[in-house]
């Protein structure tokens, strides 16, 4: 039996089977429609397994992106992170002088996937403090959420928003509470930079001096619940 013979038969079995399959027998009305169907099996099974293998790869390389970020000291230098300096970690455009037409040049896959991932909301609980002690009997709970408005104007859109920006939502959200006029005499000595306290998820703190870095690089993924002091 020589090999197209042979392939054939195998065809014929796989599309006798094809045919008594619940659901997919209904595609199944004769040989060429039994073809069709087993050609788009194929053809879904083999995207499904790259979809699948690009999903795990990409869950590794981003793994591997937290654990350095977790491991490494929060300080001034994460301004300089490769992934914020280098373009290689980031897509391009550039006209084509032939054609006129404004091209976009993306980044290699793996250089895509190591990326951290923009943190789009945070869980905040804030502690009021008054010379250094608790006034209140717990701490005031904020969901913050951040829109695209929020970092519309940064360098590298793609990792979200800053420091700042945080501390600034933190500070108009106590702010705009009954409970800052009961206990805030004077209003003017509180302040964004020297008021509001803040702490990663792995209650490091977080100094104004890394206020530029986005919260993404700062030991922060979106949900996380993170400590606030409200200091007054």
């Amino acid at each position: 039996m020589s090999l197209a013979e042979r392939y054939f038969e195998i065809e014929s079995r796989i599309i006798d089977r094809l045919a008594r399959l619940p659901y997919v027998h209904q595609f199944v009305h004769d040989k060429i429609s039994g073809r069709i169907t087993l050609f788009l099996l194929i053809v879904g099974t083999m995207a499904f397994i790259n979809e699948l293998y690009i999903t795990i790869e990409m869950t590794f390389l981003q793994k591997e992106t937290y654990e350095e970020l977790n491991k490494g000291y929060i300080d001034e230098s994460l301004k300089l992170h490769r992934m914020i300096v280098q373009d290689n970690y980031h897509s391009r455009e550039y006209l084509d002088e032939k054609s006129g037409i404004v091209i976009e040049e993306f980044e290699d896959r793996d250089k895509f996937f190591a990326k951290p991932v923009h943190v789009a909301h945070l869980y905040a609980k804030c502690n009021v403090l008054k010379d250094g002690k608790p006034a209140l009997s717990k701490p005031l709970q904020f969901h913050i959420e951040f829109s695209p408005e929020d970092y519309e104007n940064e360098k590298r859109p793609e990792f979200g928003c800053r420091l700042r920006v945080l501390r600034t939502k933190l500070y108009h959200f106590f702010k705009d509470t009954q409970l800052f006029s009961e206990l805030v005499k004077n209003p003017k000595d509180f302040t964004v930079s020297d008021s509001v306290k803040i702490y990663n998820s792995a209650s490091e703190p977080l100094p104004c001096t890394i206020d530029d870095v986005q919260l993404c690089f700062l030991k922060m993924e979106t949900g996380d619940t993170i400590q606030c002091d409200l200091i007054i």
